[in-house]
C-alpha cells in the first residue's frame, strides 16, 4: 500500500474539518432546541428580568431567555439525579442525602444566574476600564468639527469589545429613529456603569439647554481622568493591608525559622537545652 503525500492527507484532513464542525453544530443546535422547548413555559416577567441580564451580560443576539430557563431547569433535575445515582452504592445517611439534593437543586437552578451576573460585572469592568480614554478621543473629535454620532462611530472602531458594542448599539438605534436621550439613557441601563450614567446626564442636559457638546465632553474627560487617579490613590492605600495577610502567614514564620532554627542547633549542641529542660 503506497503512502500518501503531505498534501493529500491535509486535503482529507480539510475535507473531514467541516463534517467534524458540522456535527458539533447540530449537536449544539439540537441542545439549545430542548432547553427553548424547557424554558417556554417560564412566565413573561421573568423572561423580561432573563432578557437583561443577558444583555448587561453582553449575550444579545447568542443566547434567549427560553434557553437559560431550560437550562435552569435542567440542572434542578439532573444534579439531584446525578447524586443520586452515584450515591446509590454508598451508604449515605438519609438525612445527609436529602440535604445534599436539595442543595444540588438550588444550586443548579441559581448557577445560569450566578454565570450572568459574573458575565455582566466582568464585562461592566472592562467598559469602566477603557471608558476614560473613550471620552478624552471622543472630547478630541469632537472639537475638531465631528458630531457627536460621527465622532461616537469613528472612536467605537478603537476600542473593540463591549464599549463599542454598546454604541454600536446606540448608533443603530439612533438610525431606526430613537430620540438621542432615550438611547443614551438605555446605554446607561444596560451597562449599569456610574461612569456612564454620569456622562449619559450630562449629554443630555447639554442638549436640553443648548450647551455646546465640545464643553461638556471636554469637561467629562478631565472629571473622568481625576476620577481615575482617585481609584488608584484609593487602590495604593489598601495595598498595605491586603498585604498584611501574606506577610504574615507566608513571611513572618519564616522568617522565625530563619532566626530560631540557628540558635536552637547551637544550644544543642552546646548543652542549654537541657540546661532549660529540653
Amino acid at each position: 500500500m503506497l503512502r500518501r503525500s503531505p498534501l493529500e492527507r491535509l486535503a482529507e484532513i480539510g475535507q473531514a474539518a467541516p463534517r467534524v464542525r458540522l456535527s458539533r453544530h447540530r449537536v449544539t443546535s439540537l441542545m439549545l432546541t430542548l432547553l427553548g422547548s424547557l424554558g417556554r413555559i417560564a412566565p413573561h416577567q421573568y423572561r423580561s428580568r432573563l432578557r437583561f441580564l443577558i444583555h448587561k451580560a453582553g449575550l444579545a443576539g447568542r443566547i434567549r431567555p427560553e434557553e437559560i430557563f431550560g437550562l435552569k431547569l435542567m440542572g434542578l433535575i439532573t444534579l439531584p439525579i446525578a447524586f443520586l445515582y452515584f450515591t446509590s452504592v454508598l451508604n449515605f445517611p438519609s438525612l445527609h442525602q436529602m440535604l445534599a439534593v436539595v442543595i444540588l437543586a438550588i444550586s443548579g437552578y441559581i448557577a445560569p444566574d450566578v454565570w450572568l451576573n459574573r458575565m455582566a460585572t466582568r464585562r461592566r469592568k472592562l467598559i469602566d476600564r477603557y471608558f476614560p480614554d473613550f471620552v478624552d478621543l471622543l472630547a478630541t473629535c469632537v472639537e475638531a468639527g465631528l458630531a457627536l454620532e460621527a465622532a461616537i462611530d469613528r472612536v467605537s472602531s478603537r476600542f473593540p469589545g463591549p464599549l463599542s458594542d454598546e454604541f454600536q448599539r446606540y448608533l443603530w438605534e439612533i438610525q431606526i429613529g430613537r430620540p438621542r436621550s432615550q438611547a443614551l439613557m438605555e446605554v446607561a441601563e444596560r451597562t449599569k456603569s456610574e461612569d456612564i450614567r454620569i456622562f449619559v446626564a450630562s449629554l443630555i442636559q447639554a442638549e436640553i439647554f443648548g450647551i455646546p457638546i465640545a464643553n461638556v465632553l471636554h469637561a467629562q474627560a478631565e472629571a473622568l481622568r481625576e476620577r481615575r487617579f482617585q481609584q488608584a490613590r484609593e487602590r495604593a492605600k489598601r495595598a498595605p493591608l491586603l498585604m498584611l495577610p501574606a506577610l504574615a502567614f507566608c513571611f513572618c514564620p519564616i522568617i522565625f525559622l530563619l532566626l530560631l532554627v540557628p540558635l536552637w542547633i547551637r544550644a544543642k549542641q552546646s548543652g542549654l537545652s537541657q540546661f532549660f529542660g529540653f
